[in-house]
């Protein structure tokens, strides 16, 4: 069960999963996959982490067979002809092993960025702010959109949909105020550990802008933190199709850029909002009043860096 993948879905149709071959698998036990079966709680400095280890990915359409033609991504476990390595797994050029993220949304641990169970989220600073609060030092980071891009392509395929809610559950987006991370509420939006992927407070994304024309500028595939244009630009609305494009520095394949959105969220294949504005950095996922916008794939690259809010936070990793 190395190579697994899932055909995009469209409107009212399925995200089929399937084998290498792009041949049709129901009821894959995801427990024995090398790659779902290694993502593993641990705690370092202190800090609730989750290890994904390393994989990598094809992002195409099947050749042949039942799906041919259909848009699909895979996942594999070790490396193999037409795969490459997910760029979460990308430090300066050279390949890792794995990387951490935080199991909880982050929590203020004095002037730093945690993960620690039964507080508040860290909140009311800016996005200069929360990237210097997550320097902790050895390889501590705030999370990028590499590192939930390599999440959402995982929880994808292992649910088998992009409306993670329609599985998991809501989480807390239905109003109320922010409750600390690890609130049962909060917890329903969790996947393999990772609790509070969406809902509660938006959290900060590195890796990804808008330029002066709402196009997505996103950080080089190669782990060296420097920005390329990509001329794929960012719409408003319901999410139905992401970007693909790539260039001599990225692949938006590894990631979930929206590029064509509908009016209507039942007409929207991955079933979040998406916002966006020039000159933007990056948030995911919604905050506790976003109500059915919000979502695992939900983006909002609509606000400058300066802005701070009671209910924007951040989340920590570690490469």
């Amino acid at each position: 069960m190395g190579i697994i993948g899932i055909i995009f879905g469209k409107k009212n149709t399925p995200w089929q999963r399937i084998d290498a071959a792009g041949a049709s698998i129901d009821k894959p036990d995801f427990d024995r996959h090398e790659t779902f079966s290694a993502i593993t709680d641990e705690v370092i400095d202190g800090q609730h982490l989750v290890r994904i280890p390393a994989f990598w990915y094809r992002s195409g359409v099947v050749e042949s067979g039942q799906h041919q033609g259909k848009k699909a991504v895979w996942v594999s476990s070790q490396p193999e002809d037409g795969f490459n390595l997910h760029p979460a797994f990308k430090k300066a050029g050279a390949n890792t092993e794995r990387f951490w993220v935080g199991k909880y949304q982050g929590t203020p641990d004095g002037e730093k960025l945690g993960s620690q169970p039964d507080l508040l989220p860290l909140t009311r600073i800016n996005f200069p702010a929360m990237q210097l609060a997550a320097q902790r030092g050895d390889g501590f980071q705030l999370w990028s959109i590499y590192h939930l891009g390599a999440i959402q392509l995982l929880a994808l395929i292992e649910l088998g949909t992009a409306d993670a809610r329609s599985v998991l559950g809501d989480g807390n987006v239905k109003g109320g105020g922010v409750l600390p991370v690890s609130a049962e509420l909060v917890a329903q939006a969790t996947w393999r550990g990772i609790t509070g992927l969406w809902g509660n407070v938006w959290q900060m994304v590195d890796g990804l802008q808008t330029d002066d024309q709402c196009r997505y500028r996103i950080w080089d595939a190669n782990g060296n933190g420097s920005y390329v244009s990509t001329g794929a630009r960012a719409p408003d609305g319901w999410i139905h199709r992401r970007h693909d494009r790539s260039g001599e520095e990225f692949d938006l394949g590894a990631v979930f850029l929206p590029k064509k959105t509908k009016d209507a969220r039942e007409d929207a294949a991955y079933r979040c909002y998406t916002w966006s504005y020039a000159n933007a950095v990056a948030y995911h996922g919604g905050y506790y009043g976003y109500g059915s916008n919000a979502g695992l794939f939900d983006l909002y690259v609509s606000v400058a860096s300066s802005c701070s809010s009671p209910f924007i936070g951040g989340r920590l990793a570690k490469v």
